[in-house]
């Protein structure tokens, strides 16, 4: 099965009511965890079902997450304890209060976050058939970058875990050449993003750190194109992988952007 086609002013606002969620639940998360290094508190696990807290060893494996198909917020712990709050017509501030109390009641843990930190205006609207568009191409971007995840071997310099980061709302991870220039981490973010102020609909990218002085002298997986405004790197957007007609032909052109661009700038580095 290939991405969905997507209606973009209607799957805008989907992204957005359910990007305030994965918000709400990063949030809780930042502030049940212990960062054991840099931002470890704040990105959360990507799944074909929805998103979550990966499982929170304190407080017997607390998992809070996010599931499209049934419009609510889950909560579950390894004893089997299980809480569910649905978000249609709620406010982001009233389905705060309510996660929070099913945190209290129901699993004896009490984030240390206010629910007026929410908005309290806005209602959640999500049509169910909408919903379940962004489901299906939320999994089928993180199957392919998962995926291509798993083909870089251990000893081909240091990759990161890959993370779905609420804020931005990009599914991605980070691949480390070993080396410092100017005193900064030479690497690359690799990731996909469910489309934001700039690009309304779904993207692949791959960014680039420092940033290169000259980047036409890398090779341009086809379809992409380079991208230098805010930040460096490559890009493939939804529209020019939904050109392509079948289901396969989707998956070999984002697999060729992963496969082919990450070696075009590991080139690009190794000539600085």
């Amino acid at each position: 099965m290939g991405i969905p086609e997507l209606a973009e002013q209607q799957y805008v606002k989907t992204r957005r009511r359910i990007h305030s969620i994965a918000k709400l639940i990063g949030r809780l998360r930042e502030v049940l965890v212990e960062p054991i290094a840099k931002n470890d508190n704040l990105w959360l696990a990507a799944g074909e079902k929805g998103f979550s807290t990966p499982a929170i060893a304190k407080y017997n494996g607390l998992e809070i997450g996010f599931n499209p198909e049934l419009l609510c917020v889950e909560v579950t712990d390894e004893s089997g304890r299980f809480g569910s709050v649905t978000v249609i017509g709620k406010s982001m501030q009233e389905l705060a209060l309510e996660v929070l109390e099913v945190l209290k009641n129901d699993f004896n843990v009490t984030p240390a976050i206010d629910a007026a930190e929410f908005d309290a205006a806005r209602k959640i609207e999500i049509d169910p058939k909408d919903a379940q568009e962004f489901l299906q191409q939320f999994a089928w971007f993180t199957n392919a970058l998962n995926a291509f995840h798993k083909t870089i071997g251990l000893s081909d310099g240091v990759k990161t875990q890959v993370c779905l980061w609420p804020h931005h709302f990009d599914n991605a991870f980070k691949w480390f050449s070993g080396r410092k220039i100017d005193e900064s981490d030479e690497f690359m973010g690799v990731g996909v993003s469910n489309g934001d102020d700039m690009y309304e609909l779904p993207y692949v990218y791959m960014t680039i750190y420092p940033e290169l002085r000259k980047m036409n002298t890398l090779d341009i997986p086809e379809s992409a194109h380079l991208h230098d405004s805010g930040w460096q790197g490559l890009l493939l957007t939804y529209e020019a992988i939904t050109e392509k007609s079948s289901a396969e032909e989707q998956t070999e052109l984002v697999n060729n952007f992963l496969t082919k661009g990450f070696a075009a700038i590991k080139r690009g580095f190794s000539k600085r």
